[in-house]
């Protein structure tokens, strides 16, 4: 297989039995029509029902207005023809009533809901809990500051009640994650008592979280925080007294549980290159230039860039990355982001035999969609000339033009391209492509080309420097569009079709 030769970013805007609206911005934002859709078939259903209603209540004054006529008759059971028509009239009473109990149209006015858009399958929370537990982890963010919306002293969302606290405790408790259980429970306690004991936190619930984490975890809890439900003192004893019992099961549990995403990092990249990653995308790194860094108008002595030069600055010599500003227009973002809209789907990472391409969310989440040729005719003939002018290599024989958006955790793990990645949009602080064996971030800027080269220029060896990943997203919506560029149809110093 060809090597890929460079990794030309260019792309990030600011601003299926599962369906997981997770995993990009863009399915997070049809949640809000598919609830608009639930909204109106609830709303066509609520009018039928009235309706449904005022029949049956008029219907019913009615019969009950020709019974009292028909009482008054007090001479009427002795005509039998008039006993006929009596009884025809009762069963076709009684044939409209229940027609209109029944109500046939009401109830076919769910049929309009589409199965496949359900919101009130459980999963789709387990889902989005899983990526807010693997953000939490991976920054290192506790309950307290997460569920208050903070981190870093920067706002990452709004405020978190008691309720949604006590959801992540129960999820926390589903993935066997006794450290998660404990964590959210006691901030859900917390929340509990000072949002006045709101009916959505069972109180024993609550308290069976805290009892059995405390006894897992060895942070005791169980006397720092009073509960008052009937079966309180009977889970206490009996935690208590089954104590090394059940500290056994939980550890056979834990070995079925979720596994922690830096467990995932580290088993793929090394301990220490997981921390290096991790800390880049924590804390951020300025970009120093030094003697051999510089910014400048890049023309590549080309007479039409003259008037318009590329702004390109310089982030490492060895290997070469560059960032080249104001690349793409807006009106190509545009373009880009609406080609790409209804054909988004989840991103999947290679099994490990090479063989398939699987779901992995914690090795990579968010939706891509891989443009085909056609539509690159139209749209990109003018990128790819680009392309060609700021990186002197050939697009002719390139990878498809990829594009990816991110949701909620957002994440790449690092990983090497030799086969890399793409182009940036304003995520404020947030969306940095990291490279940790370099110590370098390239934040998320919009219309910019982030580019490097995976192999050695004189040998085609691979640059091993080059492990980069996508920082997982606390905030933010991040596109990017990726443009590999391989050996082949390049002019090269060494024979790339030996290797």
């Amino acid at each position: 297989m060809l090597k890929y030769l460079a990794v030309v970013s260019s792309l990030l805007i600011f601003v299926e039995a599962i369906q997981r609206w997770h995993t990009s911005q863009i399915m997070l934002t049809k949640l809000y029509d598919v609830q608009n859709d639930h909204f109106n078939v609830l709303d066509n259903y609520a009018n039928l029902e009235t309706k449904r209603l005022e029949e049956l209540k008029n219907y019913v004054a009615a019969v009950y207005e020709w019974r009292d006529n028909i009482k008054t008759k007090k001479q009427f059971l002795h005509d039998h023809m008039d006993v006929f028509k009596v009884m025809t009239q009762m069963l076709q009473h009684y044939f409209q009533i229940d027609d209109l109990i029944k109500n046939k149209k009401s109830l076919e006015a769910f049929k309009d809901i589409d199965e496949h858009k359900d919101l009130s399958g459980e999963h789709i929370v387990l889902l989005a809990h899983r990526a807010l537990r693997r953000l939490q982890l991976f920054y290192a963010i506790p309950a307290s500051d997460m569920s208050a919306g903070r981190f870093n002293e920067k706002v990452i969302g709004d405020r978190m009640d008691a309720c949604e606290c006590c959801v992540m405790a129960k999820y926390c408790l589903e993935g066997n994650d006794p450290y998660g259980v404990l964590d959210w429970a006691v901030e859900a306690y917390g929340k509990w008592e000072s949002e006045g004991r709101p009916e959505c936190v069972d109180p024993d619930i609550l308290n069976y979280y805290i009892v059995s984490s405390s006894v897992y975890t060895g942070f005791n809890f169980m006397n720092l925080i009073i509960l008052s439900g009937p079966n309180y003192q009977e889970y206490t004893e009996k935690f208590e007294r089954y104590y090394r019992l059940m500290k056994n099961e939980l550890f056979e549990l834990e070995k079925e549980s979720t596994t922690d995403i830096m467990e995932v990092y580290e088993y793929s990249i090394g301990h220490g290159i997981a921390n290096d990653f991790r800390n880049l995308c924590k804390h951020g790194v300025s970009r120093t230039l030094t003697k051999y860094s510089k910014c400048r108008y890049q023309t590549n002595n080309l007479f039409y860039r003259i008037l318009m030069p590329f702004k390109e600055e310089d982030i490492n010599s060895e290997p070469l990355i560059k960032i080249y500003h104001d690349v793409l227009y807006d009106d190509e973002i545009l373009k880009i982001k609406t080609l790409a809209l209804e054909k988004m789907k989840d991103a999947k990472v290679k099994s490990v035999d090479g063989k398939n391409y699987l779901l992995e969310e914690k090795t990579r989440s968010g939706q891509v969609y891989w443009i085909f040729e056609v539509d690159a005719v139209e749209y990109f003939d003018a990128l790819n000339t680009r392309i060609e002018s700021f990186t002197g290599f050939s697009t002719k024989t390139a990878e498809r033009y990829q594009i990816v958006n991110y949701g909620l955790g957002g994440h790449y793990i690092p990983h090497h391209d030799s086969f890399a990645k793409g182009a940036l949009t304003d995520v404020q602080n947030d969306g940095y492509t990291s490279f940790p064996m370099l110590n370098i971030i390239a934040p998320a800027e919009k219309g910019a080309a982030l580019v490097w080269n995976n192999l050695h220029m004189s040998n085609g060896q691979k640059f091993y420097e080059t492990l980069h990943g996508s920082c997982p997203l606390l905030k933010g919506n991040k596109w990017i569009m990726t443009r590999w560029l391989y050996e082949e149809g390049q002019h090269l110093p060494y024979n790339w079709k030996n290797k």
